[in-house]
C-alpha cells in the first residue's frame, strides 16, 4: 500500500523534470526538431505513395494501350497497316537500300520503277528508315556523305521525299550485321532486307521481318518472304475494325435499328389484317 504513493510521486517528479527540460531553450529546440522530422517524414511518405500510384497508373495505361494496339494490328492487313494509314500511331519501317534501288554501283542510283507508288504510300503513312552497309556501296567505297547524297537525289527524282520521307533517316553501316544493330535500336514494326542474317538476328523482337528475294531461302525462322516490297502487300483486304470508324459504325447501327423497326411494323400490320379477315 505504501508503494503506490511512492510510484505516483516518482512519476510526478519525472514529469516535472521533463517539462522543466522542455521549457529550456535546448529542450524547445529538441521538440521543434522532432516535430519537423515527423512532418518531413509524413510528407515524404505521402509523396512516395503518390509516385507509386502514378507508376501503377502509367503501367496499367501502357499495358492497356499495348493490348489495344496489338488487337487493332492483328485485325489489319499489311497494306492497311503500312500503306493506307489505319494503324495508330504511325508504324516504323526499316528498309535495306538493296531492296529499293536498281543498282547501287552506279553514280546515280534510281528507285526501282515497280516500287515507286508503294514507297510513296508508305512514306506518307509510316516513319520510313533506310539502312545501307558497306556491301551495298561501290567498289571505291565513297564516304558516307557521298552515299547519302546519291540516295537523296535518287529518292527526290522518284518523288519519295515529297511523299514524306525524312532525309535524316538514312543510316550507313559498316557491315551486314550492322543493319541488325540498327534494327535493334529502332525496333521497327516492319523490317525488309535482302540479307537473311540480320533478319534472323532481330526476328524474335520485330513484328514483321521480310526477306526480299526472287527465291525463298530453304530455311526461314520467323522471317516472311516476298519477291519485292510491293509483293508483300498483295494480300486479300479485310474491312477495318468498326471501332476505328465511329461514324460508319453509327450509320450501320442506325440502319439496323430502322430495319428492325420496319420489320416489327410489317408483322403487326399482317397480324391485324389476319384478325379482320377471320371476323
Amino acid at each position: 500500500m505504501t508503494q503506490t504513493p511512492n510510484m505516483a510521486d516518482s512519476l510526478l517528479l519525472q514529469a516535472k523534470v521533463f517539462f522543466h527540460a522542455c521549457s529550456t531553450p535546448f529542450g524547445r529546440s529538441m521538440i521543434a526538431g522532432v516535430v519537423i522530422f515527423l512532418a518531413l517524414l509524413a510528407c515524404w511518405s505521402k509523396i512516395q505513395r503518390t509516385k507509386e500510384r502514378q507508376r501503377q497508373n502509367r503501367r496499367r495505361a501502357a499495358h492497356e494501350a499495348k493490348h489495344t494496339e496489338e488487337v487493332v494490328h492483328r485485325q489489319l492487313t499489311a497494306s492497311q497497316t503500312y500503306l493506307e494509314g489505319f494503324a495508330v500511331p504511325k508504324p516504323k519501317v526499316l528498309l535495306a537500300a538493296q531492296v529499293i534501288f536498281e543498282d547501287l554501283d552506279r553514280k546515280e542510283v534510281e528507285v526501282r520503277e515497280e516500287l515507286k507508288d508503294t514507297l510513296r504510300k508508305m512514306c506518307g503513312n509510316t516513319e520510313v528508315y533506310i539502312t545501307m552497309s558497306w556491301v551495298d556501296q561501290t567498289a571505291h567505297k565513297p564516304t558516307d556523305e557521298e552515299i547519302k547524297k546519291r540516295v537523296i537525289l535518287g529518292l527526290d527524282r522518284s518523288g519519295i521525299i515529297q511523299a514524306g520521307f525524312k532525309t535524316h533517316r538514312i543510316v550507313i553501316c559498316s557491315s551486314i550485321k550492322g543493319k541488325a544493330h540498327v534494327a535493334r535500336h529502332l525496333m521497327p514494326n516492319l523490317y525488309m532486307d535482302g540479307d537473311l542474317e540480320p533478319l534472323q538476328m532481330v526476328a524474335p523482337h520485330i513484328k514483321d521481318t521480310v526477306m526480299v528475294s526472287e527465291e525463298a531461302p530453304l530455311t526461314i525462322d520467323r522471317v516472311k518472304h516476298a519477291k519485292n516490297i510491293t509483293d508483300f502487300f498483295q494480300e486479300k483486304k479485310v474491312s477495318p475494325p468498326q471501332h476505328m470508324d465511329v461514324k460508319g459504325k453509327l450509320e450501320v447501327s442506325s440502319q439496323g435499328k430502322a430495319e428492325t423497326q420496319d420489320t416489327g411494323l410489317r408483322r403487326r400490320h399482317a397480324t391485324m389484317e389476319s384478325k379482320l379477315v377471320e371476323k
